[in-house]
């Protein structure tokens, strides 16, 4: 009796020491899949940043066209008076 008692115990202790293992494992899993997420919002983060920093330089230059359409406007009205 007392044979199967330990052979249990050892069983026991076993599938603990199994599920440790894995729950560790699992963890590791886990975290290394939170640092990839992070580290691929970062990389959209930056191509967000780039992609604006695009946009305002069209939008300088648009402004900038606007600027000289509009001298050139005021100095054809000089002309004309």
């Amino acid at each position: 009796m007392k044979n199967n008692k330990g052979n249990r115990n050892s069983e026991g202790t076993e599938s603990v020491s199994q599920a440790a293992k894995l729950a560790v494992i699992a963890g590791a899993i886990t975290t290394l899949g939170d640092a990839l997420a992070t580290i691929a919002a970062g990389l959209a983060l930056e191509d967000e940043i780039q992609e604006n920093e695009s946009k305002n330089n069209d939008i300088n230059k648009l402004q900038k066209q606007i600027d000289d359409l509009n001298y050139e406007m005021k100095q054809l009205k000089k002309m004309f008076r």
